[in-house]
């Protein structure tokens, strides 16, 4: 008896324990029914395999009453060291996943910051006649250019396309319209690789509709305080859902045409390199802009014929708040640091890309900045604040291209070339009457156009081996010809610019130019002189009458003790 007892205390009690027994309230009676179940019940099994998945499944049973039994595991069966390292390998790079995400999103909300500097820029640079109208203007086109990007232009830009493996299309995507694989929530529950997927997802949605948004916006500041609300909204529609994605595709999707983000069909063996939108957000808005200002023409009484000239001369418009435009300029230059940053596609793995891109876009804009003022005042003998601020926009549109493959010295030489190309583009569009408000298509078209190209000469090797793919470099010289790489970088970065130039230009002026001729896209003449806001927007803006009393003591001395005075 005494035998019988040791023998049966040495038996691990969990071996006994059926799912439905609770040990410890159990009597002695139930405890010796259990063992003799077992006994009997243990001669049945098979093989030992069955024998350690049932004792398995019993204390898995016991100890985790609302857990699957199937996915439970002995507590006597160790893990291998290989699992347990593929184990932390996997939770490593979902976590490296989501810092993707937070990072994506950060440079999301810097871009929707970006868009409110660009229009006070755009709003301190017209006459307080437009003020309003130019606010409205600004605010409905970025109200479609979401719609635009929800319905047809995200799945455009980032649907399926399979021109890697079978040569066909390269284009533009083919589904994800109207986002409907937002509303999938299988992905969200449960955790794992599809959340953090979805949460990509999410993230890069976000961060192209906020490049989608600068893009439209830059037509709006060249053609304010002449063009209709429906030749406005007719562009924002045109460039949101028929242009701006397409060069999207081409350039920035796998799949595209001109991605470099792949392996084998590049072109040219390389691909384009643009990575924060020189090409496809600045250069392409700047286009469109300016086959629309040479429709609609320029403002009104901007040229005039003088007695003793023998050809139009250019008269200045009062702006209706430089500080609006500095404050507007400096919002956008803070935020195009995250926004360069966070346009490198992987955050986590590209960390030092990062550092430089940031780097670079301070170097850049800086000098781009400094060059414009010099320029102005050896041409002028005048510091022009435009100049100033649009220098520095013309530096980020320069380096966008570039950023993350060049060093902080070719950074400094493409600022000082960026800065020229935007005092000289606005000089060629004076010279050919073509009124830009906002300077615009200076300061995104030219530069935008001269960083695309510059990166191909100032693009370093190791930084692009970083980049992209290792051993792409050393076959096809896809780095600077500045550093022995050939023409290669050089003629990629030329045709690309020339392809946007091109599409973008040749369907916007053909839409442009039917709807002008059809319709018409500016407001009449007798409206322009009574003032936009005045006709359209309840009156102009005026300073209270409390803010325009002049001050007794301080106006004294200057009208002869008498503040009263003539406005």
């Amino acid at each position: 008896r005494r035998r019988r007892r040791r023998r049966r205390r040495r038996r691990p009690l969990h071996c006994y324990r059926p799912l439905d027994l609770d040990l410890q309230n159990s009597t002695k009676a139930e405890y010796d029914n259990v063992v003799e179940r077992w006994e009997n019940e243990r001669e049945m099994w098979e093989s030992e395999e069955t024998y350690l998945s049932d004792m398995n499944e019993i204390k898995c049973g016991l100890e985790y009453k609302n857990s699957t039994i199937g996915n439970c595991k002995p507590h006597w069966k160790k893990e291998s060291m290989s699992e347990k390292v593929l184990a932390t390998l996997k939770v490593a790079e979902s976590y490296n996943r989501m810092i993707d995400v937070v990072a994506t999103l950060t440079g999301a909300l810097f871009l929707y910051v970006a868009k409110f500097g660009y229009l006070a820029r755009t709003v301190g640079m017209v006459t307080v006649t437009s003020m309003k109208t130019t606010i409205v203007f600004d605010i409905l086109t970025s109200s479609l250019a979401v719609l635009a990007w929800w319905s047809l232009g995200y799945g455009l830009a980032f649907g399926k396309d399979n021109y890697p493996e079978s040569g066909d299309n390269g284009l533009y995507g083919g589904d994800n319209f109207f986002s409907t694989n937002f509303n999938d929530l299988s992905s969200l529950i449960g955790g794992g690789d599809d959340t953090t997927e979805s949460a990509k997802t999410h993230a890069d949605f976000l961060l192209h509709l906020g490049l989608s948004l600068i893009c439209v916006g830059i037509p709006v500041g060249t053609l304010a305080e002449r063009a209709t609300i429906q030749f406005t909204i007719l562009s924002a529609t045109i460039l949101g859902v028929v242009i701006y994605p397409v060069v999207a595709h081409v350039f920035w999707d796998e799949n595209g045409w001109f991605s470099p983000y792949r392996e084998k069909k590049l072109l040219f063996d390389c691909g384009v390199v643009d990575t924060a939108g020189a090409g496809v957000v600045h250069t392409t808005g700047a286009v469109v802009a300016l086959a629309a200002a040479v429709i609609i023409d320029a403002r009104r009484e901007r040229w005039t014929m003088n007695e003793d000239s023998a050809k139009p001369v250019l008269q200045p418009k009062p702006q209706y708040s430089p500080a609006f435009e500095a404050f507007g300029c400096v919002i956008v230059f803070v935020t195009s640091i995250a926004t360069t940053a966070f346009c490198v596609r992987e955050f986590t793995e590209d960390g030092p890309t990062v550092g430089r891109a940031i780097i670079n876009n301070l170097i850049c804009s800086g000098t781009s900045a400094f060059t414009a003022c010099v320029f102005g005042h050896y041409y002028t003998g005048v510091v022009s604040p435009q100049l100033a601020g649009g220098g520095m926009i013309a530096g980020i549109a320069t380096i966008a291209s570039g950023c993350a493959v060049v060093t902080p010295e070719g950074a400094f030489i493409m600022g000082f070339v960026g800065g020229i190309a935007y005092y000289m583009g606005g000089a060629l569009l004076i010279t050919i009457r073509v009124d830009d408000v906002s300077h615009a298509i200076s300061m995104h078209g030219f530069a935008g156009v001269v960083g695309l190209i510059m990166t191909g000469l100032f693009a370093d090797p190791v930084f692009y081996e970083q980049a992209f793919y290792d051993t792409r470099y050393y076959d096809s010289g896809c780095y600077g010809m500045f550093y022995n790489g050939g023409p290669t970088a050089v003629l990629t970065q030329s045709y690309g610019a020339m392809t946007i130039i091109a599409y973008a230009g040749t369907i916007s002026t053909l839409v442009f130019g039917i709807y002008h001729l059809a319709i018409g896209g500016r407001f009449p003449e007798k409206m322009l002189e009574q003032g936009l806001d005045s006709c359209r927007m309840g009156g102009e803006t005026s300073y209270t009458s409390a803010a325009r009393k002049p001050d007794p003591l301080k106006y004294a001395k200057i009208h002869g003790g008498n503040p009263e005075f003539d406005d």
